[in-house]
């Protein structure tokens, strides 16, 4: 009969460590898989309160800062840019996160929030540097407010704890994230934004500054030939057929990418806006006309007083008085002050420097009106 050996003393001993060695590295691979995921989890959790906050902030750019608060802003548009509040809220919004089930600190190096301009082109701030206050704006250079949150010794609870450190020796993991929210300008805008009156580009030459991104402040020199500007607020002026003011004061109906011209037509249009999406460089439909019912129709959709910001297209063309198409070179914010259709029949108003066209979206120079906050990294 064949007898199996028995193993020695020594074998038994070498097979016993052989398999401990393989326990030792299968622990080992199983710690290191949930460290691994662990990582993964807390980096996603920190890039959510970055990209969070800094979305918050950047909504407060264009908004007023609400009374007896120290961070909130309201739904009223402000007239300038509103660094202060933008960055009070990007912190108070960290403050209301958490990240690896520790609460975000609001105050101490944990967190870093910055505003400026950042240009679209280059991916970085404009300039090399956050700036509040740069000049000239270019197209590609947008409001922005920066958030960068970090887990490290002694901030945010610190660094990452890793089992592998615990078990086997080495250092916990550092962990930051950073986000960059910003306003853009638009360079398309959906359907139902548009109210259907082009404005020509030279009339933006004369009455915004371009090089601040603001309307030209009206200083009483050379006076107002209307007598309707105040001094140290916005020029105020009329829109007018090109029939009757000269080619930079002049505006004109449109039917956008529609070719019609009859009252009805752009009755529709002034109640529905543009019924679709349009972009920089679309061409639109010139529809010249002063009939005193779309001057009428404008002014039932918009009473005045009060008025209201709309968001209108810009053209660049030396004459408005003839029927055809002309390409989109822009969209303006622009508030309406009074409309008009009697014998002088005009749209009054003037440029503004911080409105949200809502829906709005890609890149284009800067009119006056904004996309709504979009992450820009």
């Amino acid at each position: 009969m064949n007898r199996h050996p028995i193993p020695s003393r020594q074998e038994t001993g070498s097979i016993l460590i052989f398999f401990a060695g393989i326990i030792i590295v299968l622990t080992g691979l199983a710690v290191l898989a949930v460290d691994i995921g662990r990582i993964y989890i807390v980096r996603n959790e920190l890039q959510n309160v970055a990209d969070a906050a800094a979305l918050a902030g950047a909504n407060c750019l264009d908004r007023q800062s609400l009374a007896g608060s120290a961070t909130e802003c309201t739904d009223t548009k402000a007239s300038t840019l509103n660094w202060t509040r933008a960055s009070a809220q990007a912190v108070n919004y960290l403050g209301e996160n958490s990240a690896d089930n520790f609460a975000v600190a609001t105050t101490g190096t944990g967190h870093l929030v910055e505003v400026g301009y950042w240009n679209l082109m280059s991916n970085g701030p404009s300039g090399g540097t956050f700036s509040t206050t740069l000049s000239p704006i270019s197209m590609y250079d947008k409001p922005a407010v920066r958030v960068t949150v970090t887990k490290d010794a002694g901030k945010n609870g610190g660094p990452i704890k890793m089992l592998t450190a615990t078990m086997f020796g080495g250092a916990d993991v550092p962990m930051s994230a950073k986000a960059v929210a910003v306003l853009s300008s638009p360079g398309v805008v959906p359907p139902s934004s548009l109210v259907p009156q082009v404005i020509n580009k030279c009339m933006y030459d004369k009455f915004w500054n371009s090089a601040t991104g603001t309307p030209v402040i009206y200083t009483g020199t050379p006076p107002d030939p209307y007598g309707m500007s105040v001094v140290g607020q916005p020029w105020e002026f009329l829109i007018g057929s090109a029939y009757h003011y000269d080619a930079c004061q002049s505006g004109q109906w449109t039917s956008f990418d529609l070719d019609v011209n009859s009252q009805s037509a752009v009755g529709m249009l002034i109640a529905n806006g543009n019924p679709t999406s349009l972009g920089i460089g679309d061409m639109t439909w010139i529809e010249p006309g002063t009939k005193t019912a779309s001057y009428n129709d404008l002014d039932a959709k918009f009473p005045t007083p009060p008025g209201a910001d709309v968001t209108m297209l810009v053209v660049d063309s030396s004459d408005l008085t003839n029927k055809g198409q002309a390409p989109i070179v822009a969209f303006a914010g622009f508030h309406i002050s009074d409309v008009q259709g009697g014998s002088d029949k005009y749209i009054r108003g003037h440029f503004i420097p911080n409105f949200i066209t809502p829906g709005s979206g890609g890149i284009g120079p800067f009119y006056g009106t904004y996309t709504p906050p979009r992450l820009a990294q």
